[in-house]
């Protein structure tokens, strides 16, 4: 085989190489990309989730406390779109986490980045 036909061997097979490289990269890409918004969409939600809980907790106190009310429950006024918007949320919350880990992801991954900047390295808080 001359040198020009080696050559020419060579780089078709490095372009196929090049090509299937790119494809998978591509692929993974776009899996992190998704991954990324899931795990966005699950803090976001568990942030909507706190908010929520703080209302309910300030309804709770309202009717307890302020309005000497002795017993509440799922029907007492103002609580019951407040639970309903929570379980909603938990189910948005459940469908996305298993989305991610259907992607790839771990729990691990889910936790928030901000109270896992907090910790030292050796596990103890700044």
């Amino acid at each position: 085989m001359a040198f020009s036909d080696k050559l020419k061997d060579i780089l078709e097979k490095s372009i196929d190489s090049s090509k299937d490289f790119i494809s998978k990269a591509g692929s993974q890409a776009q899996t992190w990309g998704e991954m990324g918004k899931l795990k966005f969409e699950v803090l976001q939600n568990r942030t909507k989730a706190q908010s929520l809980m703080a209302r309910l907790g300030a309804e709770v106190y309202r009717h307890l406390v302020e309005n000497n009310e002795p017993l509440i429950g799922y029907e007492t006024t103002g609580l019951t779109p407040l639970l309903e918007q929570l379980k909603q949320i938990e189910r948005e919350i459940d469908e996305k986490e298993e989305a991610f880990k259907a992607a790839g992801g771990t729990d691990d991954d889910l936790k928030d980045d901000k109270a896992q900047d907090d910790k030292k390295p050796d596990g103890g808080e700044k």
